[in-house]
């Protein structure tokens, strides 16, 4: 649909300009998925606003020159580009090589939000897939889901839920899952790995920020982010609200992130893996100041 304003598309948008952009430097090539990721997106900038699009174009072409520079690409020297998916870890979207040199680049616009992970694959997130701690973990979660249905009382969808039924059940995943975390709170192996999850590091992130009603280019800016230290410890707490819950991840490196859970799809499922997410947000973390672009 013509001038859609989905997160999703503007995205996807911008990393297929930037990444058009890059392409048309002599010696660039792109790497097979990121061949597939741009034929596809060549429809998908088609439903984005026209004004929003010729912005993102701007932002592009002052993005690259920056980027050539960062990675060190000399002139017709040969680099490659390569798209990430949604399904890789970490929160980069975009990785230029160039001989021995790299550069990640994640690529936001008009918010600096962390991942959106999923309550269930907590352990994972950590890398204790398949310990006892995953099992252990996902054997808990099923028992809270069990009591959500039974106290959803046959609802299909979460607002038809009888009263406090959703915020029971946000509490007790969040309670679950600051458990888990305290448990590989000793193990700096699954502190570094979670970080690395939620944040990210030795990378780069360009945030293109548009103005909201015109869509004119209003800034584009960028953090280092290969200069965050390293986390080694962490805890977790749950905050509960009148009408909310969140994870609260507090790491030894300064950083506290919290992880806000709601409901990923309005539909509940009448077996397995009820539908959550976390919109994790940085409460508090340092990060190197800011470079502008634009």
């Amino acid at each position: 649909m013509p001038g859609s304003r989905s997160s999703n598309d503007n995205g996807r948008s911008l990393e297929y300009l930037i990444t058009d952009s890059l392409a048309r430097v002599k010696g660039c090539r792109l790497s097979p998925r990121t061949l597939n990721d741009q034929s596809r997106d060549s429809t998908t900038i088609n439903r984005i606003e026209p004004k929003l699009k010729n912005s993102f174009i701007k932002a592009a072409g002052i993005t690259t020159p920056w980027i050539l520079n960062e990675v060190g690409v000399s002139k017709s020297q040969a680099f490659e580009v390569d798209r990430h998916s949604d399904s890789d870890p970490g929160v980069v979207d975009i990785t230029i090589k160039c001989a021995s040199r790299s550069l990640g680049v994640s690529i936001k616009h008009n918010h600096d939000a962390l991942s959106h992970p999923r309550p269930y694959s907590l352990a994972d997130w950590m890398g204790l897939a398949n310990t006892n701690i995953e099992i252990d973990h996902r054997s808990r979660m099923d028992s809270a889901i069990k009591k959500f249905r039974i106290a959803a009382c046959g609802a299909t969808t979460f607002p038809s839920l009888p009263a406090g039924v959703k915020l029971k059940l946000y509490q007790e995943a969040c309670a679950e899952c600051a458990k888990t975390v305290n448990k590989a709170s000793s193990n700096p192996a699954a502190v570094s790995n979670l970080f690395e999850f939620l944040v990210g590091s030795n990378f780069k992130k360009v945030i293109v920020e548009t103005n909201n009603t015109s869509y004119t280019l209003r800034s584009i800016s960028v953090s280092d982010y290969t200069k965050i230290s390293t986390a080694t410890s962490f805890k977790a707490l749950v905050d509960n609200r009148p009408r909310a819950s969140s994870l609260l991840l507090s790491f030894d490196n300064g950083w506290t992130i919290d992880l806000r859970i709601k409901n990923a799809s309005t539909r509940i499922s009448p077996t397995g893996q009820v539908s959550l997410k976390f919109d994790a947000q940085k409460k508090y973390g340092a990060v190197p100041p800011a470079t502008t672009l634009f």
